[in-house]
């Protein structure tokens, strides 16, 4: 008709967008009830322990919803010192962004601190998102947040908590200016942006900062990549609810099975010296295992 598929003003990723936006703003009304009939029910059954908020726009619809397990908050006080998220992944039926708040526990495992599913990226959305959580954890703010460099989710942090914050990017100052000089990108503004935010992703200046050796958001996109396994591209709100749920259980199941190794299973002795031994009495497994290759790389 048109002469071509250059000629056409759209193609197939713009229908997407189309149906995306869509589904975004007709979150179906009997399927977010039916999440959030659950999500209440779990609070009833924790005796009130289970924390739960929505925000609703000017329309009544679903813009944002967190929740926190009481396992999670648990999870939150023993091990919140640092905290990654990003907002990459969206398997659910309306295409919003589930935030998953992610730290390391004692056995250097994922866990996971707080659910969120929001409507848009917006700063004011990020704000909501943080303030709740800050209220859920009874204002405790971790020492350090890892994010990426979204503009958006860096001025919400800024706004809501007094803490670092550091980029995933990593790299120096040197390989910095000679990618720049090799490439022609002295009038990249971009990167130019990426520069003035160095004192957030340079070694020298982060190097520092408590990470939990966690700098990057391996751990929240290693997250997101666990919850495949429970959630899909048609799953409606109840039931990302009872999958995230199920994830959950996983997780700590997982923790579990390494409490039984550490108290059960015996360590392999490198070094026989007193200072390993000792570190294998009072570390976890896989802990004892970064302790003593550290000890081992300091012996060469």
């Amino acid at each position: 008709m048109h002469g071509g598929e250059e000629q056409v003003g759209f193609h197939a990723q713009h229908i997407k967008n189309v149906v995306r936006d869509f589904r975004k703003d007709n979150l179906g009304l009997n399927d977010a009830q039916a999440g959030l009939d659950l999500l209440h029910r779990l609070e009833e059954e924790s005796g009130g322990n289970f924390f739960i908020r929505t925000l609703i726009d000017e329309e009544g619809r679903l813009k944002c919803l967190l929740w926190v397990d009481p396992r999670s908050l648990l999870a939150y006080k023993n091990f919140g010192d640092v905290v990654a998220f990003d907002t990459t992944y969206r398997t659910n039926r309306y295409d919003m962004p589930f935030v998953p708040f992610t730290g390391v526990n004692h056995h250097y495992q994922s866990v996971l601190f707080v659910f969120a599913l929001m409507r848009d990226e917006l700063k004011t959305t990020f704000e909501w998102v943080l303030g709740t959580w800050l209220e859920a954890v009874e204002g405790k703010a971790p020492l350090a947040f890892i994010t990426d460099q979204d503009q958006a989710m860096t001025g919400a942090i800024q706004s809501q908590y007094r803490t670092r914050h550091i980029c995933c990017v990593r790299g120096t100052l040197d390989r910095w200016k000679a990618l720049i000089l090799k490439y022609k990108l002295e009038d990249n503004t971009w990167l130019q942006g990426l520069y003035n935010l160095k004192h957030k992703w340079i070694d020298a200046y982060t190097r520092n900062i408590f990470s939990a050796d966690q700098k990057i958001t391996s751990r929240s996109e290693g997250m997101n990549a666990f919850f495949d396994a429970y959630v899909g591209s048609c799953t409606g709100l109840k039931e990302f609810v009872e999958g995230a749920q199920k994830a959950l259980e996983r997780q700590f199941m997982c923790e579990k099975e390494g409490d039984y190794n550490t108290r059960h299973k015996i360590r392999c002795m490198r070094m026989k010296t007193a200072l390993e031994q000792h570190a294998a009495s009072i570390y976890t497994k896989e802990m004892f295992k970064k302790i003593q290759d550290q000890l081992v790389e300091d012996a060469k």
